[in-house]
C-alpha cells in the first residue's frame, strides 16, 4: 500500500507519524466500507475524534500545567527578585536549587508545558497531510482513481494536462508540469492521483471534454463514485467554499448559504476554544489573584493575540482551501472545546495543597534513597492565596490611608491663603497654619 504523500518532501518525523495516521484513517475507510458507507467527510469526522482522543492524555499533561504555572509562576519570581544582580556562583546556585524546590514541590518541570506541545507539533502536520490528500493512504479512495488513470491511459493524461491549453490542470492542484513530466512509472501514477483528487467541478468538466466522449462515458461510473464519496450536505468536498459564493448563479443560493457556515462556524468554534483554553480568561483571573503582571507574562500576551488572530485565519483558510479541510476544522475545534471543559472541570476540583503535599512525599521519598534529609518548604515558597489577596488588600488599604493624609494636609495648608505664594508673608502663614493644626 502507498502511504507515502508524492508531491510532498517526507521530513525526517513528519513522514513517519503521517504513515502512522495513515494506517489509522485506512483502517477507519475499511470499517465504513464493510456497511457499505464510503465517504470522506465521515471519514475525516471519525479520524479527527479518534487523533483527539490518542492525544488526550497530553492535553491533560498541558492544562495540569498550565493551572499549576497560575501558582508557580508567581514564586520563581519572587525567587529571581531576590536573587536580582548576583552573579558569583554561590547565589547562581542557590537561586537554581530554590527555583527546583518550587517545581518539586508543584510536580512541575520548566519544560514541562512545551514538552507535550513539542509533541503535538508533528501529529498536527502529519494530520494534514492526511486529510489533505487521502487517496495516498487509503487505498479503497486511491483505487477508484487508479481505475480512471488505466481507462484513460497514464501517456495520454500527461500529454493532456502539460499541454499548454490544459496545464492549468496541474499546476491549480499542487503538481507542476515539469514534475509530470519527469516522473516516470508509479511514482507518475501517484502523481497524477495526486492532481486529480484536487480537481474541482470546472476541472472535472474540463477534464472530461478533453479525454472525448467515449472514454469520459467509460470513467464516469468512477468519476460518480468519487463524487458521492466527495457528497456533503450537496456540497462535493472537492470545490472550496469561495467557490459556490462567487458560482451562485449555477450552484444556488441554498448551496452557498450552507458553504459559507462551515468557515463561519470554523472561526466561531476557534474563538471559543481559545477562549475557554486554561491560559485564556478563567486563567488569567488566577494569575492576576497571585500577583503576576499580565504585561510581563509572555504567555498570556501569545493568547490574547491567538484569541483575536487564529478565528479569522480560519476563516479565511476555510473558505480558500477545498470544502474537507474546513471540515476537519470545524470537528477539530469542536472535539477540542469538549475535551478542554471535560479537563477544566477536573482541574477545578483540584486542592493545590493536596498536589504540594503528594509531591513532596515523592520528592521526599526519592531523597531518602538517595541518603539525603527531608526537604521542606521554603518561606518562599509557602505562598497561599488567600494570603496574597489578604495582604494586597492590606498594602492597598495602606496607600489609600496615606493618600488621604496628604490631600486633607494639603488641603488645610492650601485653604483660604490669600498671600503671594512664595512670599515670607505667606510662609510665615503657613508656620502659623501649621501651629495651630498641632495645637487642636
Amino acid at each position: 500500500m502507498q502511504l507515502v504523500l508524492l508531491t510532498k518532501s517526507n521530513t525526517f518525523i513528519i513522514g513517519p507519524v503521517a504513515t502512522f495516521l495513515g494506517y489509522i484513517m485506512d483502517a477507519i475507510f475499511r470499517v465504513t466500507n464493510t456497511f457499505g458507507v464510503i465517504n470522506i467527510a465521515l471519514g475525516i469526522i471519525i479520524f479527527t475524534i479518534v487523533i483527539k482522543l490518542l492525544m488526550f492524555p497530553m492535553t491533560v499533561s498541558q492544562q495540569k500545567f498550565s493551572k499549576m504555572s497560575a501558582y508557580i509562576n508567581p514564586e520563581i519570581q519572587a525567587i529571581q527578585a531576590k536573587y536580582k544582580g548576583k552573579k558569583d556562583n554561590e547565589s547562581l546556585l542557590k537561586q537554581n536549587m530554590e527555583m527546583n524546590a518550587v517545581y518539586d514541590k508543584y510536580g512541575s518541570k520548566p519544560t514541562a508545558g512545551c514538552l507535550p506541545m513539542l509533541i503535538q507539533l508533528p501529529i498536527l502536520f502529519a494530520l494534514y497531510r492526511v486529510v489533505w490528500n487521502i487517496p495516498a493512504y487509503v487505498n479503497i479512495i486511491k483505487e477508484y482513481y487508479v481505475n480512471i488513470i488505466n481507462t484513460v491511459g497514464q501517456s495520454k493524461i500527461i500529454e493532456l494536462v502539460t499541454s499548454e491549453e490544459y496545464s492549468y490542470l496541474a499546476t491549480n492542484n499542487r503538481v507542476t508540469v515539469e514534475t509530470l513530466i519527469g516522473a516516470e512509472g508509479t511514482k507518475q501514477l501517484n502523481y497524477i492521483i495526486d492532481m486529480m483528487y484536487n480537481f474541482d467541478t470546472k476541472e472535472w468538466a474540463t477534464f472530461n471534454d478533453i479525454i472525448g466522449s467515449s472514454l469520459a462515458s467509460q470513467i464516469s461510473e468512477f468519476v460518480e463514485k468519487i463524487e458521492d464519496m466527495n457528497s456533503f450536505f450537496g456540497l462535493a468536498l472537492y470545490n472550496s467554499p469561495w467557490t459556490y459564493v462567487t458560482g451562485i448563479a449555477t450552484y444556488g443560493i441554498g448551496l452557498a448559504i450552507i458553504a459559507c457556515i462551515i468557515p463561519l462556524l470554523a472561526g466561531g468554534l476557534q474563538f471559543l476554544s481559545v477562549k475557554i483554553s486554561p491560559n485564556a480568561s478563567g486563567n488569567q483571573d488566577q494569575k492576576k489573584k497571585l500577583g503576576q503582571p499580565e504585561e510581563e507574562n509572555a504567555m498570556l500576551q501569545s493568547m490574547q493575540m491567538m484569541t483575536k488572530i487564529m478565528p479569522i485565519m480560519s476563516i479565511v483558510f476555510c473558505f480558500t482551501f477545498s470544502t474537507c479541510i474546513g471540515i476537519y476544522w470545524v470537528m477539530s475545534s469542536l472535539v477540542t472545546i469538549i475535551s478542554q471543559l471535560i479537563v477544566n472541570k477536573q482541574m477545578d476540583k483540584m486542592d493545590v495543597n493536596d498536589i504540594v503535599a503528594k509531591n513532596m512525599e515523592k520528592v521526599n521519598a526519592k531523597r531518602a534513597k538517595q541518603g539525603l534529609p527531608p526537604q521542606k518548604i521554603s518561606k518562599i515558597s509557602n505562598i497561599d492565596l488567600k494570603s496574597i489577596e489578604k495582604k494586597q488588600e492590606e498594602e492597598a488599604a495602606k496607600k489609600q490611608n496615606y493618600d488621604n493624609k496628604i490631600k486633607k494636609s494639603t488641603d488645610y495648608y492650601n485653604n483660604s491663603s490669600s498671600y503671594k505664594p512664595g512670599s515670607l508673608a505667606s510662609k510665615a502663614n503657613m508656620v502659623k497654619q501649621y501651629d495651630e493644626k498641632n495645637r487642636k
